[in-house]
């Protein structure tokens, strides 16, 4: 797979269900998750980026979720709570203004470079 950047692959971003995405990650989105990295020193792990409609309908996802359009990415960092890593993430300009969302209970957040909004699930 191809290597987006100096900490992360591709493969990190393809759809979980069938891996279709090649092309559609958004550089902004990458070039956050480095800004973010280096904010935290510590690796950030990509659970779900890029879905493909299927898959985003399966997970209950809005028809027109920043995930089929490759400009979101749910994550986590060992030894941070999502409320730390939330308020790392907002240090960072493309996230600052574009979305994200704590799950606490779940253990992750979602960072976009869409829309600026915050919630909480």
């Amino acid at each position: 797979m191809a290597k987006l950047s100096q900490h992360f692959d591709e493969s990190e971003f393809l759809c979980k269900c069938c891996g279709t995405g090649h092309g559609f990650i958004q550089p902004h989105l990458v070039l956050g998750l480095e800004m973010l990295r280096d904010l935290i020193k510590r690796p950030i792990i990509v659970t779900c980026a890029y879905r493909c409609p299927k898959h985003n309908a399966e997970v209950g996802g809005v028809p027109n979720s920043y995930h089929v359009q490759g400009c979101a990415a749910d994550i986590y960092a060992a030894g941070l709570t999502p409320y730390e890593l939330a308020g790392q993430a907002a240090r960072v300009p493309m996230f600052l203004n574009g979305g994200i969302g704590i799950y606490p209970k779940r253990g992750f957040i979602h960072v976009d470079v869409g829309l600026k909004r915050r919630w909480m699930g």
